[in-house]
């Protein structure tokens, strides 16, 4: 059996894509509706291959694009819980649809009934919990998104907060798309005022998997616009407007370098001389040392406890939320050195 889909997700994964979107019906004169579950929601297909992780190739998947409308040739069921809707294809084709985008159909394939995020309010969902889940990917009308890149973390420091239902969310964002132009201009996005989200479930990590951003839909940059085969006739997404005159934080940016330059340096040397200090005290056996104007202790490497609060909050959300208690945090900026 051929069936069609309108493309909500396009991620990276594995050195192919992920894919994933809602099915749809077309008719003779060429107009789509969505198919909707038994439940109620839109019937959810993510077209997988029968590589290790499913990953379709990128030769493939290359050209499509959000709200692009392919044709999966000869498509059969593989369910693998909690990824239900995964299909099994033959062949994956772009069709040539001219299909006008608007609100409205946006509406009839976003998730608006749903209480929460996949059964949870935190950012992961067990395993066991995820068994129960009828879809791995939903599409949102979200509130308040704000794009942002948290510098303490390593990986997923990428974010999109938002509000959804009344509950606050934020996780990391992996369309590919969107985050090449939230880093070229993320002034623009700290504020997106409409904005539809594809969130799915990431592969299970420890026995969690964790929730992501796989798809952004500004409405302003889609709105109107026509996807024809494998053209959509506007870059996605449209950045927001943002100040067109720039040159006055060049001289504050040539003395940020300096600084950051000079911090380097000094932070550099400090940790050689740390280093060197940790190295003749472990020798000497010496766990304290002082001057008139400095002292050094020096800790032995040991294993320590360390409360592990995303589990807890995923396990105990209610609990996290009531003893939680909001504090104001302080306008800021975030400078990052970019190579």
């Amino acid at each position: 059996m051929d069936k069609y889909i309108i493309c909500l997700a396009n991620t990276e994964i594995c050195g192919g894509r992920c894919l994933a979107g809602v099915e749809i019906n077309c008719d003779t004169k060429g107009r789509l509706t969505p198919v909707y579950g038994d439940n109620g929601k839109p019937q959810w297909i993510r077209p997988v291959s029968t590589s290790t992780y499913g990953e379709v190739r990128n030769r493939v998947a290359k050209k499509i694009q959000l709200l692009s409308v392919v044709k999966l040739h000869k498509v059969k069921a593989c369910p693998n819980n909690p990824y239900t809707e995964n299909v099994y294809y033959s062949k994956l084709e772009l069709c040539d649809y001219d299909f006008t985008i608007n609100e409205n159909f946006l509406k009839l394939i976003s998730d608006n009934t749903s209480k929460t995020i996949f059964l949870t309010k935190g950012r992961v969902v067990p395993t066991e919990i995820s068994k129960n889940i009828e879809h791995s990917s939903m599409l949102i009308h979200a509130e308040n998104a704000s794009a942002f890149v948290d510098e303490k973390r390593t990986n997923d420091k990428y974010r999109m907060a938002f509000a959804y239902n009344g509950t606050c969310y934020d996780f990391p964002i992996t369309d590919p798309i969107f985050l090449n132009a939230f880093k070229q201009d993320p002034a623009s996005y700290t504020h997106i005022p409409d904005v539809y989200l594809t969130i799915s479930l990431g592969l299970a990590l420890r026995n969690w998997h964790h929730k992501q951003v796989t798809g952004v839909i500004i409405p302003s940059a889609f709105f109107q616009k026509k996807v024809v085969g494998d053209v959509t006739h506007t870059e996605q997404p449209q950045p927001l407007p943002a100040n067109a005159d720039k040159k006055w934080f060049d001289k504050y940016g040539q003395e940020l370098i300096r600084l950051l330059d000079k911090k380097n340096e000094i932070e550099e040397k400090i940790e050689s001389c740390r280093s060197q200090i940790q190295e003749k005290m472990n020798s000497l056996r010496v766990k304290t040392i002082k001057s008139k104007q400095i002292s050094v202790r020096f800790t032995p490497a040991k294993t320590v406890m360390r409360f592990d609060t995303q589990a807890f909050r995923a396990e105990n959300e209610e609990l996290y939320t009531n003893y939680c208690k909001p504090t104001k945090r302080e306008a800021c900026i975030v400078v990052r050195r970019l190579k």
